[in-house]
C-alpha cells in the first residue's frame, strides 16, 4: 500500500487527535495564519471553512505578531513563527520539501502537525524531465542552438537522434513525482525500474518495483536514471563515486529533487570520463549554481530549480491547502502528513 495513499499510524493517531480536540471546541474560535491571496483564493476558503479566522499576513514579522494564539499557519514556518505560535496544532508547507523544517527542533519535538504539497506540483516537474531527456536523445538543444545559421545538418558531431522505446528508466522514489515520470516514461515505451521505501503497490506501468537497498543492483541496468527522492540523512549523496562506478557507460542522470542527494564532484568527473553521458539539472549543490561552476561547461541543461513552476501547480497548491483547512476545521484527518522523524 502507498504511504502516500495511507497515513502512517502514529501520525495518523496525531492528526486525529489534534482535529479531534480543535472541533470540540467552538469554532470561531480556529485562528489560521495565511499569506496573502488573491481575493478569489481567500473567498474559497471562506467558503470550506466559514467560521475559522484567516488573518492574512505579509511578512513574517505581522506573522510573528498573529501567530500568538492561532491554531494553524500557512507558508510561515520559521522557528520565530513555531516559537511564537503557543497553540499551534498544524503548520501547512506550501512546498513538497521539508528537509529544513525537520531539522527544527521546535517542531520536530512538539504535537504540530506538519503537512506538505506532495503530488501538487509531480506533473509539471515530470514533464521537465521527460523534457531534458528528450533534449538529449533527439539532439533538440542543438537545433536550437544553431537554427541561426539557417543550413540543413540532419546529422554532425555530437548530434545524437536515438529513441526512448526500449531503454531503461530508473526511477529513484517512487512518490508524486516519481510516479508521474513513471507514468510518461512507460507512454514511451521506455522499461520502468523503481524504488521506494513505502509504495508497496506496484504500479501498472512500473515493470519492477524495489525497497531501496536494492540500488546497488538496479544502477547498471538503467539507461535513464531519474532521481525524484527527498533529501533526509539516508539519502544526502547517495549518488556518489561508489554508485557512479556501478551504472551504465553512457547513462543518462535526471535530477528534478534535491541537489544534495548526488555528489556534485564526482558527477563532474562522472560527465568527463563520459561514464554519464549528459545530465538533466533543475537542482545542484550548491544552489544557486555560481559562474563559473564546472557543471556549466559539460554536457548537462541546467534549470533554476523552476521545474515545479506552472499554473496547474498552484492550483493544486490551493486545492490541497483548502481541503486541509476543510478538515482541519471539520476535525478530520490531514492529507500529506509528514513524518517529521523520517523527514518526508
Amino acid at each position: 500500500m502507498n504511504r502516500r495513499h495511507f497515513l502512517a499510524a502514529s501520525a495518523a493517531t496525531t492528526a486525529l487527535a489534534a482535529t479531534a480536540s480543535a472541533s470540540t471546541r467552538a469554532s470561531e474560535e480556529l485562528k489560521v495564519i495565511v499569506p496573502a491571496l488573491k481575493p478569489e483564493e481567500l473567498a474559497d476558503l471562506k467558503a470550506v471553512a466559514p467560521a475559522v479566522l484567516l488573518v492574512e499576513c505579509k511578512s513574517e514579522e505581522e506573522a510573528i505578531r498573529h501567530v500568538v494564539d492561532a491554531h494553524a499557519s500557512y507558508g510561515f514556518l520559521s522557528q520565530a513563527v513555531i516559537r511564537a505560535g503557543k497553540s499551534l496544532r498544524w503548520v501547512q508547507q506550501p512546498s513538497a520539501g521539508v528537509e529544513h523544517l525537520v531539522e527544527m527542533p521546535e517542531l520536530l519535538e512538539s504535537h504540530i502537525i506538519l503537512t506538505n504539497m506532495q503530488r501538487a506540483y509531480g506533473p509539471e516537474i515530470a514533464d521537465q524531465a521527460l523534457g531534458y531527456l528528450l533534449c538529449f536523445t533527439r539532439s533538440l538543444a542543438h537545433f536550437v542552438q544553431t537554427r541561426s545559421s539557417q543550413e540543413w545538418q540532419p546529422r554532425g558531431p555530437g548530434i545524437v537522434l536515438d529513441e526512448l522505446a526500449g531503454k531503461t528508466l530508473l526511477v529513484i522514489a517512487l512518490g508524486g513525482i516519481g510516479t508521474e515520470i513513471a507514468r510518461r516514461a512507460a507512454g514511451f515505451g521506455m522499461r520502468v525500474l523503481a524504488t521506494d521505501p513505502k509504495v508497496l503497490e506496484r504500479p501498472p506501468f512500473v515493470e519492477e518495483l524495489h525497497r531501496p537497498d536494492a540500488l546497488a543492483s538496479l544502477l547498471p541496468r538503467a539507461d535513464v536514471i531519474a532521481s525524484a527522492v527527498p533529501l533526509t540523512k539516508e539519502t544526502k549523496k547517495m549518488l556518489g563515486a561508489k554508485q557512479f562506478a556501478m551504472m551504465k557507460p553512457g547513462v543518462i542522470l535526471l535530477n528534478v529533487s534535491r541537489g544534495g542527494v548526488v555528489d556534485t564532484q564526482v558527477l563532474v568527473e562522472a560527465l568527463d570520463s563520459k561514464q554519464v553521458a549528459a545530465a538533466g539539472l533543475d537542482v545542484t549543490d550548491p544552489e544557486p549554481l555560481p559562474k563559473g561552476h564546472p557543471l556549466w561547461s559539460r554536457n548537462v541543461i541546467i534549470t533554476p530549480h523552476s521545474a515545479g513552476q506552472s499554473p496547474g501547480g498552484e492550483r493544486r497548491r490551493h486545492e490541497y491547502f483548502r481541503e486541509n483547512l476543510r478538515r482541519f476545521a471539520a476535525g478530520l484527518m490531514l492529507l500529506n502528513i509528514v513524518d517529521k522523524k523520517a523527514g518526508y
